[in-house]
């Protein structure tokens, strides 16, 4: 039934960033026309070229399947016209004063403005603070051939998934569906019936709430998980076997473990609830505990050993494990506390082309080796005996994501040997 009601198969993506290319070719590969319309030339160029910019499971299968024919990568704003549904999927930042900012949906929806018409869906499904759908109402009202709810649909869908695993999640993960008004519901619960989801629908301020309210229930349990790391280690205990001892055979267990909590949303998104509100000092701890996890981190090896002049490498640039992502990556907080305490500090990553080299010669006479990031298939293979042979004897090892399997944060090459018996 559903299938009837659709106009015709035809999608705009605005935005074919991580959450909108993923999107786009998942449509694409249900028989839609999907257009992808990005204001960057070198990213549209590179996608007709069957390139794939960023890391995503199943992504360059689908890229060189549908390229120019299913899936039309573009930077001309008048195939908005041509299409049923148009589907945002822009950046939400914050400015310099950590207040939400809506610069790039303002900018497509100006653009774009003149080429909607009845009988079209919009989708918002950037990560936006709430009633930032009531917004884009307004911003549509310039168009006087429109009428929401009445001749043309606006609605609230958030994405869901995670990097590098979106292709197969939109096809597994309930669909949040926030109508503008009931009609507007019904038309995008139609049109992501296609993807094979349940779709829940509500109202567009109860979705934006709920996609916060996710990621934010995430954030502050991965603080908690700090702190209690932090709380540990005044008594010098070690925090992975105190959250073993909590968990192991307790159905009241669940304790996270600690580690370093970065990425474009997590950091974010907080601060989209606590502009107007006064009683939001839980969000604002979270994201001061997580924050200062690098500088804990830190001020624990130096209570170790001195760093002026010694060879220190982070592996790990992205901001969480198997992904080529780096925006709001802890990383870089790291390296520049590692750079002021006078050492000479590295940054490794194989998933990033700035940040590969070879591990061999980035680790030779390191005297601390800080894993960042938990690239399961790289890192967690870092052979016991390749260490031995190139960093110092006494190189500390700092491992907050347990990747040794020691239980220890804080150690040197010379105690994880011994305990291997390597």
């Amino acid at each position: 039934m559903a299938q009837k009601k659709i106009i015709s198969k035809k999608i705009c993506v605005i935005g074919i960033g991580r959450v909108g290319l993923p999107l786009a070719l998942v449509f694409a590969d249900k028989g839609f026309t999907v257009y992808g319309l990005d204001v960057n030339q070198e990213m549209v160029t590179l996608l007709k070229r069957g390139i794939m910019p960023f890391l995503e499971d199943q992504g360059e299968i689908l890229l060189k399947k549908h390229i120019n024919f299913n899936f039309i990568p573009t930077t001309d704003c008048r195939v908005v016209q041509d299409v049923s549904y148009v589907i945002l999927t822009l950046g939400t930042p914050v400015d310099e004063n950590m207040n939400p900012s809506l610069v790039q949906i303002d900018r497509a929806l100006k653009a774009i403005i003149n080429y909607l018409h009845p009988g079209q869906l919009l989708i918002l499904r950037s990560t936006v603070s709430p009633r930032t759908t009531e917004y884009v109402a307004q911003l549509l009202k310039k168009n006087k051939k429109i009428k929401i709810g009445k001749n043309f649909y606006l609605a609230f869908c958030p994405e869901r998934i995670a990097e590098g695993s979106a292709i197969k999640e939109l096809e597994e993960i309930p669909q949040i569906i926030g109508g503008f008004d009931k009609r507007s519901g019904k038309k995008a619960a139609e049109l992501f019936m296609f993807l094979g989801v349940k779709c829940w629908l509500t109202d567009a301020v109860s979705a934006e709430l709920a996609k916060l309210f996710t990621n934010m229930y995430r954030y502050i349990s991965f603080a908690i998980a700090n702190e209690f790391m932090i709380i540990a280690g005044k008594y010098h205990r070690d925090i992975y076997e105190i959250v073993n001892l909590v968990n192991k055979d307790y159905k009241r267990g669940g304790l996270a473990l600690p580690g370093l909590t970065g990425g474009a949303c997590l950091f974010k998104d907080g601060f989209f609830l606590i502009n107007d509100l006064p009683f939001t000092d839980l969000i604002t701890a979270a994201w001061k505990i997580n924050e200062a996890v690098p500088l804990f981190l830190i001020n624990k090896i130096r209570e170790r050993a001195k760093l002026v002049g010694k060879k220190a490498v982070i592996l790990g640039a992205a901001f969480k494990a198997n992904i080529d992502d780096i925006r709001e990556s802890l990383s870089f907080k790291t390296k520049k506390a590692l750079e002021r305490e006078g050492a000479r500090v590295y940054l490794h990553d194989p998933l990033i082309n700035s940040y590969r080299g070879q591990l061999e010669e980035i680790l030779k006479d390191a005297s601390l080796v800080f894993i960042a990031t938990k690239h399961d298939w790289y890192f967690k293979n870092l052979n016991f005996n390749l260490l031995k042979k190139l960093v110092k004897k006494n190189c500390l090892i700092c491992d907050i994501w347990n990747i040794f399997g020691t239980n220890k944060i804080i150690f040197t090459l010379s105690s994880l040997v011994n305990s291997q018996n390597v």
